[in-house]
């Protein structure tokens, strides 16, 4: 911007162009044959800003250009803004040149203008990611001409005034038009034109290229599962196929993630892994497409992945419900390489399916319950929780509900410990739940330290129980294992231990019983309750965990003898 720009002459118009730079689509053929069933070679652009995608980047380009012959554009400036269905973002570029205010001397000096000469223009490049769905708006604001940026103030003051004067009184024979220069020095100009401005609006709508749905299940008071379902959302018809290029999911801090997917590489065929030990298994072209991770309208992908505590405190503590997890992140490509990326919501630990069930059974109480006294067994104050001696009574389960959950590896005694913990804050009266918290349903829990998985008939195996208890007092316990709602794998020995005082809020101890099977299958240790000696309330526990009975081998090999 050397040439020199006479501020005597009014600004010319600029002429906006704003554009969305992006890949153009591949053309499908009308008639389909063997080698392109589908695509041509030629190639379609995009109308107008095309589909937009949330997780992609928004690239836009603007320029500015003047058409005039003559007379040059002075003081451009170009600023833009991004407008999201709930915020704005201003989209900085070199075209954004801001006019310097009248009281401000530093900022005259340091300003450098920006000029379009006749018949020419400037440009630049915009960019954003998008990260909302919905209706975005593109705004572009355009400022030009006005006076000499390096004019002092109070030659711009006196400009405004002899402005005003001129426009109440129509004599003006005093002044000398004919050299503006001569008419700025004596503080009188007739040349002064104000700063003009005009917006622009684009208006686009950002879609979800992809539908994820997350189903998380418990594996063990430290791990969870997560299934990840991902669904290409475009419409048939536009042929909106993307390749997902990355899929994983980022943990919360404290947890590690891993995907759990199968090597192909273990398929190799062994007879030939003498001959030639270093060569892999060529794959087919149906492998490579599965492996590609290729989606078309329509069709969906699923991903396992595995989240567990990072340290051993943390293990310790556990995963209770509600905890968060992380959330999945999937980064895909279309077919001419753009590239997006999309997270989910974020993933948290479910509760376990006895308390959940427990949960909903007390708000089918509260419906049925029209006097409001369904909370009657129980009552909160300052985080303590008192209960009755009939709070319990024996019939908590569902039918056929003990037959489908067992405690071990459910997390159960880690949501009391989280549920007790959230009993003893202070709440508002406004704030206390209308339904028992799961530290009111199981005070005590029983969890097997370790269990068997598979057990032999006739064979005595001795099993540790953890019993810890969550309520705010001390409590005489006992140990109860109630032979006759045992079947298949039975107490052998005392089934009755007293525990002794156990220290509320956390207090555990370790009791050590004797189990031996009766038969083979697969059956579920059952029949455990535990005793306040006390008060003498009863709480009975879920099924501890299953166990596959083999049959004794040496009694089969004599059977076959015989």
């Amino acid at each position: 911007m050397s040439k020199n720009v006479d501020y005597s002459i009014p600004s010319a118009v600029p002429t906006l162009k704003v554009m969305r730079i992006q890949s153009p689509q591949l053309s499908k053929t009308q008639a389909p044959s063997m080698c392109s069933p589908h695509l041509s070679s030629s190639l379609i652009l995009p109308d107008s800003f095309g589909v937009i995608h949330i997780g992609e980047t928004f690239t836009a380009y603007l320029g500015a250009i003047n058409v005039s012959h003559s007379v040059p554009v002075t003081n451009l400036s170009v600023s833009s803004t991004l407008q999201t269905p709930t915020k704005r973002w201003p989209l900085p570029s070199v075209l954004e040149n801001k006019f310097p205010s009248s009281s401000s001397v530093q900022e005259r000096q340091n300003y450098q203008p920006k000029h379009i000469f006749p018949q020419e223009g400037v440009d630049a490049i915009i960019s954003t990611p998008l990260e909302e769905v919905g209706q975005h708006i593109l705004r572009v604001d355009v400022s030009y001409g006005g006076p000499d940026p390096k004019a002092t103030p109070q030659q711009q003051q006196q400009d405004d005034g002899y402005n005003n004067s001129n426009n109440n009184n129509n004599n003006s024979n005093n002044i000398n038009s004919s050299n503006p220069a001569t008419n700025r020095q004596q503080g009188s100009s007739s040349t002064y034109h104000p700063r003009k401005t005009l917006r622009k609006f684009y208006r686009f709508h950002v879609s979800s290229p992809l539908h994820m749905k997350e189903l998380t299940l418990r594996g063990g008071e430290s791990s969870c599962f997560i299934s990840l379902a991902v669904e290409n959302a475009a419409a048939s018809a536009s042929g909106g196929g993307l390749t997902i290029s990355q899929t994983e999911f980022q943990p919360f801090a404290g947890l590690i993630a891993k995907r759990i997917q199968i090597d192909s590489n273990n398929n190799n065929n062994n007879s030939n892994s003498n001959n030639n030990s270093n060569s892999k298994k060529k794959k087919s072209a149906v492998e490579l497409y599965d492996e590609c991770g290729r989606l078309n309208p329509g069709e969906s992908r699923r991903y396992l992945f595995t989240v567990k505590a990072a340290s051993e405190d943390a293990a310790l503590r556990g995963i209770a419900r509600g905890d968060e997890l992380g959330k999945a992140v999937v980064t895909w490509r279309k077919a001419m390489g753009e590239a997006g990326r999309i997270a989910s919501t974020f993933v948290c630990c479910p509760s376990s399916d006895v308390g959940s069930a427990f949960e909903e059974k007390e708000h089918s109480k509260m419906k049925k319950n029209t006097t409001g006294n369904s909370n009657s067994n129980y009552r909160m104050k300052g985080g303590n929780t008192s209960m009755t001696d009939d709070a319990f009574d024996g019939d908590m389960f569902e039918d056929g509900q003990e037959d489908q959950f067992v405690v071990h590896g459910s997390g159960l005694s880690v949501d009391v410990a989280a549920s007790a913990a959230r009993s003893a804050a202070s709440y508002a009266p406004s704030e206390i739940p209308n339904i028992r918290p799961l530290d009111a349903i199981f005070p005590v829990t029983v969890e097997p330290i370790d269990p068997p998985s598979t057990m032999s008939v006739g064979k005595p195996v001795r099993v540790q129980l953890l019993v810890v208890n969550h309520g705010n007092k001390v409590q005489n316990l006992q140990l109860q294992m109630r032979l006759p709602l045992m079947k298949g794998v039975v107490i052998c020995g005392q089934s009755f231990q007293n525990l002794g005082e156990i220290p509320p809020e956390g207090g555990s101890r370790v009791a050590s019983i004797m189990l031996v099977a009766m038969a083979p299958g697969l059956f579920f240790v059952r029949g455990c309750f535990v005793v306040n000696l006390n008060s003498g309330m009863e709480i009975k526990q879920p099924a501890l965990f299953s166990t596959f009975v083999d049959a004794d081998e040496s009694k089969t090999a004599d059977n076959g003898r015989l």
